[in-house]
C-alpha cells in the first residue's frame, strides 16, 4: 500500500480517513482534524450551528478554553459569561468591576478554566478567579449561574491610566502571569505571585515595553513563548524577545529594554495617516504574522525577513501623518456622524453615492437618521468655523491682545466657549497624556541617539495627529525622499520594495470598531469579520475570497476558531455569540454576490476615511452654539440696520420741524 505523506493527509479528509487505522492514535487524530480545516468543501459548508443569547450588550470578545469545551465572552453589559460549547448552557455569569466595554477576556492556562483575565475601555485589567466549580457535574443543577462577590476573587490593576486597554494575553509558560497593552503606549506584565493589585497613577512597576505610541494589538508566539509581536498606532509592527526586556521591577526602564529586534511598517512608502493595527497573529510555526489594519487591508508578513531598524523608521519621517509633502492631495473636509449611528454598517448598508435621502437604513442601534441631515449639519458647522468674517474677527482679537498685554482675554464666541467647556472637562486626561508623551519622547530620543542608524532629519509639523500642516515650513518637501536615503546598515527610506509581504487580503471593511479580529483557519485559509456584518474567508495562497457568512446585523468584531475541530465562534454588535460548523448539505459560494459586496465595501471604506465620529452630546452643544451664534449675528445685524436708518429718518423730519 502506498504510504501517504503527512502533508497529503493534512489536506485530504478522504485520505486521512483511509489511513486512520494504519497510523498512531495521536497522529491519525491530528491529521484528521487538520484535514477538516484545510478542506475547501468544509469551509464552504459552514453554516450557523447555534446562537448563544448570553449578553445584554455588544459582544467585543469571545474565546475558547484550551480543550474547546467552554467559551468565555465579554460584553458592553460589563459581564463575563462562561458557556458550555456543546449544550449552549450558561455555566457561569459574573458582573465585573469594568465600567466600559470589555475589549478582551481569556482563560488563564493551567487553572482548570477557573480563572479569567479581562480588560476594558477605561484602562482596567482584572484577573478573576471563580470559586464555583462550574465544570463539575453538580453545576448542572444550579438554576442561577450569576456569581456574586463571595464566589470569586478579583485582582484589579488600574495601571493603564491613560485611556483604554485593548488586549490581555496569558503567558503559556507562566500560569500566574499575563500581559496587557493599551492606549498609554505600554505593554505591562503582571505577576500575581508578586502583586495582587495596583492602583498607583503613573505606575512604572509593571511596564515591560514602552512604545512610541499606543499599543493596540499583540500576540505571543505559540511555541517560543519568548517572542512577542505588538502593533502600534503608528502603523508599525514590532517584534520583541521577552528575554531581552528588563522589567521595571528589577531595573528602571532603559533604552535597551524598549528596542525591538525588528520592525515591519505598513507596506506604504509614506503613511499620510495612521492605520491602527487591530489584530496581530502568529501562525503555528511562527514563520508568518497576520496583521489586520483599521481602514486598510489584512497582510501576511514573512517573519523570516530581517525586518527594519525601528529607530531608522522613526527618524526617516516616512511614517508620521504630521508631515506635509508636495505630492499630497489637498486635505478633504471631513464629514461628521453621531457615535451610535450604525447606518453605514450591516448587510443592507450603502455608500452615500449609491443611496438616496429616503433609502433603507437597516442595522442601527438608534432610530434612523437621514444622511442628508448629517451632511448639511457638518457642512454648516465647517462653513461657520471657516467663514471669512469669523477669521477676520479672530485676527482682530489676536491683534488687540498683542497690542494690550495687560488684557486677560477677549470674550470668545459661543462655539469657542463650548470647546473651552469640553477642554475643561478633559483637562486631567490631557495632563496625564502630556506627562506620558514626555516620558515616551525621552525614552525614544535616547534610543534614536544611541542607535546605529544615521541622523535622518524629518520635517514634522507641530499640529494634531492625523491632520496635515498648512504652514509654509511643513509644506516644503524634503528632496532626499525622492531618491531615498541609505542608512549605515544598508536600509533605504522610504521603503519601496515590500518583500516581507507574502499576501494581502482585501474585500472586507474594518473601520467602525476598536477591535476587529482576524485568524488562521487551518493551513490554507484566513478569516476576519467586517463592518458589513459578514465573515470573510480567503484562500491563504491566492488571496481570493472563497466564502462569506452573514453573521451580524451590523459589525462582526471577533472570529475565533476551535483549537482543533472545525467550529468557529463569532461576535459583534448583536447581543449574542454565534457558533458555526460545516453542517450545510452541499458547499455553497455565490461569486457574483460576493463581488458586489466587495465593491460596496471598497467604496464605503474610502468614504469612512473622511468621516469623524463624535459623541451626540458634543453635536448637541455644537447645535446650541450654532443657534446662539446665528441669534447674535441677527441681533448685531438688526442693530446695524437701525443705526443706518436713524440718520435718514432724522434728515427727513428736519424740514417739517422748520416749517
Amino acid at each position: 500500500m502506498y504510504k501517504k505523506t503527512a502533508e497529503e493527509l493534512r489536506h485530504s479528509v478522504h485520505q486521512s480517513l483511509e489511513n486512520y487505522p494504519y497510523n498512531g492514535a495521536g497522529s491519525a487524530q491530528a491529521n484528521l482534524q487538520a484535514s477538516c480545516k484545510n478542506s475547501l468543501s468544509f469551509v464552504q459548508r459552514l453554516d450557523l450551528l447555534q446562537t448563544l443569547n448570553v449578553h445584554n450588550g455588544c459582544v467585543n470578545t469571545v474565546n475558547w478554553n484550551a480543550s474547546g469545551t467552554h467559551i468565555v465572552s465579554g460584553s458592553d453589559d460589563n459581564h463575563l459569561v462562561i458557556t458550555e460549547a456543546k449544550s449552549g448552557r450558561v455555566a457561569l455569569k459574573s458582573k465585573t468591576q469594568h465600567k466600559r466595554h470589555i475589549f478582551s477576556a481569556r482563560f488563564m492556562p493551567h487553572s482548570n478554566d477557573q480563572s479569567v483575565v479581562s480588560c476594558s475601555g477605561e484602562g482596567l485589567v482584572i484577573h478573576t478567579e471563580f470559586l464555583v466549580p462550574y465544570s463539575s457535574e453538580n453545576c448542572t443543577k444550579t438554576e442561577d449561574p450569576l456569581v456574586g462577590e463571595t464566589s470569586r476573587i478579583a485582582n484589579v490593576f488600574d495601571c493603564h491610566t491613560f485611556g483604554s486597554t485593548f488586549d490581555v494575553l496569558p503567558l503559556p509558560d507562566a500560569p500566574r502571569s499575563f500581559l496587557s497593552c493599551g492606549e498609554d503606549a505600554t505593554v505591562r506584565c503582571f505577576d500575581l505571585r508578586q502583586s495582587s493589585s495596583c492602583s498607583k497613577r503613573m505606575c512604572q512597576k509593571h511596564i515591560l515595553i514602552m512604545a512610541p505610541c499606543a499599543v493596540t494589538a499583540m500576540d505571543v508566539a505559540p511555541f517560543n513563548h519568548n517572542n512577542l509581536a505588538i502593533g502600534c498606532s503608528d502603523s508599525i509592527i514590532r517584534i520583541y524577545d521577552r528575554r531581552m526586556l528588563a522589567n521595571a521591577e528589577s531595573a528602571s526602564v532603559s533604552v535597551g529594554s524598549t528596542i525591538p529586534l525588528k520592525a515591519y511598517p505598513i507596506p506604504m512608502e509614506y503613511t499620510r495617516r495612521h492605520y491602527r493595527p487591530t489584530c496581530v497573529k502568529f501562525n503555528m510555526n511562527e514563520s508568518e504574522l497576520l496583521v489586520s489594519y483599521s481602514m486598510e487591508q489584512i497582510y501576511l508578513f514573512d517573519l523570516k525577513h530581517p525586518g527594519y531598524n525601528d529607530a531608522g523608521l522613526l527618524k526617516s519621517g516616512c511614517y508620521t501623518p504630521k508631515m506635509r509633502r508636495e505630492d499630497d492631495p489637498d486635505p478633504q473636509m471631513p464629514r461628521l456622524r453621531f457615535r451610535g449611528d450604525w447606518s453605514d454598517t450591516g448587510p443592507n448598508s450603502q455608500a452615500i453615492a449609491e443611496q438616496g435621502f429616503n433609502g433603507p437604513n437597516v442595522g442601527q442601534a438608534r432610530p434612523p437618521l437621514e444622511p442628508g441631515v448629517l451632511s448639511r449639519l457638518s457642512d454648516e458647522i465647517f462653513r461657520m468655523l471657516n467663514s471669512p468674517s469669523r477669521q477676520m474677527r479672530q485676527t482682530s482679537q489676536a491683534a488687540e491682545s498683542n497690542a494690550d498685554p495687560s488684557s486677560s482675554r477677549t470674550d470668545p464666541l459661543p462655539s469657542q466657549r463650548t470647546e473651552g467647556n469640553a477642554e475643561a472637562a478633559t483637562s486631567n486626561r490631557d495632563l496625564n497624556n502630556t506627562l506620558l508623551a514626555r516620558a515616551q519622547d525621552t525614552i525614544y530620543e535616547n534610543m534614536i541617539h544611541e542607535s546605529d542608524a544615521p541622523n535622518i532629519s524629518a520635517n514634522c509639523g507641530s499640529g494634531t495627529e492625523g491632520g496635515p500642516e498648512s504652514t509654509e515650513e511643513t509644506k516644503e518637501p524634503k528632496n532626499e525622499y525622492k531618491d531615498g536615503i541609505s542608512a549605515e546598515d544598508g536600509q533605504t527610506f522610504p521603503i519601496r520594495n515590500f518583500d516581507y509581504v507574502k499576501m494581502a487580503f482585501s474585500g472586507h471593511r474594518n473601520s467602525r470598531t476598536m477591535v476587529k479580529g482576524a485568524c488562521f483557519w487551518g493551513d490554507d485559509f484566513i478569516m476576519s469579520g467586517s463592518d458589513c456584518g459578514h465573515i470573510f474567508v480567503w484562500n491563504r495562497r491566492t488571496g481570493k475570497v472563497v466564502k462569506t457568512l452573514l453573521a451580524d446585523n451590523r459589525v462582526v468584531n471577533r472570529v475565533q476558531p476551535h483549537p482543533t475541530l472545525p467550529y468557529l465562534l463569532s461576535s459583534g454588535i448583536d447581543y449574542n455569540v454565534k457558533v458555526w460548523a460545516p453542517i450545510a448539505p452541499v458547499p455553497h459560494f455565490d461569486d457574483t454576490e460576493t463581488a458586489g459586496l466587495i465593491k460596496s465595501n471598497e467604496i464605503m471604506l474610502v468614504e469612512t476615511r473622511d468621516t469623524i465620529t463624535v459623541p451626540a452630546q458634543i453635536m448637541i452643544r455644537i447645535l446650541a452654539s450654532l443657534h446662539q451664534y446665528r441669534r447674535l449675528m441677527h441681533e448685531s445685524g438688526g442693530e446695524a440696520r437701525s443705526r443706518q436708518e436713524a440718520p435718514s429718518s432724522n434728515d427727513a423730519e428736519a424740514p417739517n420741524g422748520d416749517n
